[in-house]
């Protein structure tokens, strides 16, 4: 087998192993954000040159967990969902620049930390915004940020962990 035919079957072999290790931590999961998505969009732009590529990764595991799952209780909310787990992507690019010391440790730990952080402040928005009965004043919208505090803390645990 030749070195570019070998490279796309490791290359397919990567992508269905990301997408099902982030469908399966989906439905298997202890809680709704203790998963592997963030983590598989991390390394899916870290191990894909293309981002298109990439960007399948986080999207294809939403896609079919979804469809086992409960459905979203609003199609706005759920494309900022889509949307805000493509972000991880951008984290992952940015660790395959080659540097060492202090500098490779800050990006892992950007790594660890930036996507469940995006996610919170994106996603929580958008339900304040789009679904909930939050007041619409920034009362309100505390309030929805403080309800979504434990949920932080699980999706937070799940990207470090995986």
């Amino acid at each position: 087998m030749d070195q570019s035919r070998q490279q796309r079957t490791q290359d397919v072999f990567v992508f269905a192993l990301l997408i099902g290790i982030g469908v399966m931590g989906r439905l298997g999961q202890p809680t709704w954000e203790f998963t592997p998505v963030a983590a598989a969009a991390v390394f899916a732009g870290f191990y894909f040159s293309r981002f298109a590529i990439a960007a399948l990764i986080p999207l294809a595991t939403l896609a079919i967990s979804d469809l086992l799952l409960p459905a979203h209780d609003s199609i706005p909310v759920m494309l900022v969902t889509y949307a805000a787990m493509t972000v991880p992507i951008w984290f992952g690019r940015m660790l395959r620049t080659r540097r060492g010391g202090w500098d490779t440790v800050a990006r892992w730990a950007v790594c660890g930390l930036m996507p469940a952080i995006v996610f919170f402040i994106v996603t929580n928005f958008a339900v304040w915004a789009f679904q909930s009965d939050y007041e619409r004043s920034l009362a309100g919208l505390a309030r929805c940020y403080w309800a979504a505090v434990p949920f932080f803390r699980a999706m937070l645990a799940g990207d470090v962990f995986y």
